[in-house]
């Protein structure tokens, strides 16, 4: 397919022409992309924890082996771009890869829910994700082939609903449909997942075809933006965002049995609480280009900050249901106005020969280095705040609160570096 604006014409006059099938089809694969991720990745915690192997002498999540399987993601993002870049932009048609990444990312799952050691579950999980990273980058790339870019949000927004519905969805077979039939547990979300994934892996099949490249691109090209450290804006935002990530993967780790434990929340209803997160981000994406044209990239990213600040605040002060709930909303904000605000900054300094190179690095930075330290820093966190949610809490909270001053002294952009108009953004 040709790009849209390949004569120069505008998206306005070319994206009428693309068919509804197609778009239709990408929005599917958005949705079934996020919902296999949003099926295990907000409980799994909780399945963990109820393992003997997983827990401590009181029984107890044990938050230190649990942050170690949280762990294997971190991991895999990692090593996605030498998985992704050297064998599925050589050898394998995208769509082909991701069919088959996925049905073996089932069997991967399959296998999971039937261990129960820390060792069988720790490789069943890095094994899954080593197979799931790479899809992440390629249903992007099969979006970008078929779909005009400046319209990439219409369909990856469906990631949001797919992760927010199955939520939903696992809350309905815990508290209505499955207690007809048998007796639900949290670790069914395992099963889920693996139904999920094997559906995908035939569905991609059937995706629009998109062709290997032949030339394997480089797994280290991000290293080229290492030279936007020479920015001190930039510098400082890669600083920030590396502590700030170890605060969202605590939060990953932590909050689910928080709002079970802690506030009260039965363990059936937790995935959907946790949806408010993702339900909010979605509204803040809406107003993501409003903000950063009233008030430009230092102000928005300060506020999301300040969103993930006040949310543990709130969970270090209160376990009253109604503030948990409201605080889990914040998640949103802080990710539309700081996480994705970040990859738009590196790609409105990047020079245009490095654009790739500066979302690849600033997300080794975050998605990588940020929560590997996270997945290392639950359990110890935990152990010294002798399992107390208020002290397990501060802590994180204390570092954002350094995090924002850092920022807010460090971080000056050029208004230059703002983006030209909301609807670019």
């Amino acid at each position: 397919m040709e790009n849209a604006n390949a004569n120069g014409g505008s998206p306005q006059t070319t994206t009428p022409e693309l068919p509804m099938s197609l778009r239709l089809r990408l929005s599917a694969m958005m949705l079934l992309q996020y919902a296999i991720w949003g099926a295990w990745a907000p409980i799994l915690g909780l399945h963990l924890g109820s393992l003997e192997t997983f827990q401590t002498a009181d029984g107890s999540p044990n938050f230190g082996l649990i942050g170690l399987i949280y762990m294997t993601m971190p991991i895999a993002s990692i090593i996605a771009p030498f998985v992704g870049g050297q064998i599925a932009d050589r050898y394998f048609a995208a769509q082909r890869f991701v069919g088959v990444s996925q049905i073996l990312g089932g069997v991967a799952l399959l296998a999971v829910t039937q261990m129960t050691s820390f060792g069988g579950v720790f490789v069943g999980m890095l094994i899954y994700n080593l197979l799931y990273a790479p899809t992440i980058a390629l249903t992007n790339s099969i979006t970008f082939q078929h779909w005009p870019n400046e319209q990439f949000g219409k369909i990856r927004v469906f990631g949001s609903i797919g992760w927010v519905l199955i939520g939903w969805v696992f809350t309905v077979w815990m508290t209505r449909i499955g207690p007809m039939f048998l007796d639900p547990v949290i670790g069914h979300s395992l099963y889920v997942a693996a139904i999920l994934s094997f559906g995908y892996g035939v569905y991609a099949m059937t995706l629009p075809h998109t062709p290997p490249t032949k030339q394997a691109a480089n797994p280290l090209a991000f290293l080229d933006a290492v030279a936007l450290l020479r920015n001190p804006a930039f510098a400082v935002m890669a600083i920030v965002s590396f502590f700030v990530a170890i605060d969202l993967q605590l939060y990953f780790i932590w909050t689910q049995a928080f709002l079970r434990d802690g506030v009260g929340i039965t363990e059936g209803w937790v995935s959907t609480v946790l949806t408010a997160g993702q339900v909010s981000e979605m509204v803040m994406m809406v107003l993501l280009p409003v903000m950063l044209l009233k008030f430009g990239f230092r102000t928005t990213m300060a506020v999301g900050i300040g969103a993930w600040l006040l949310r543990d605040l709130v969970f270090a002060i209160t376990q009253a249901t109604d503030f948990a709930v409201g605080a889990v909303a914040l998640h949103g904000i802080g990710f539309a106005f700081f996480f994705t605000a970040i990859f738009m900054f590196a790609d409105a300094i990047a020079p245009k020969d490095i654009k790739s190179s500066a979302q690849g690095f600033l997300a080794s930075v975050t998605l990588g280095g940020g929560m590997l330290a996270g997945s290392l820093l639950a359990g110890p966190i935990s152990t010294i705040a002798d399992g107390q949610w208020s002290q397990m809490y501060l802590r994180p909270a204390v570092l954002l609160a350094i995090c924002l001053v850092v920022f807010l002294i460090g971080f000056k952009a050029e208004k230059t570096d703002a983006p030209d108009s909301a609807a670019e953004v």
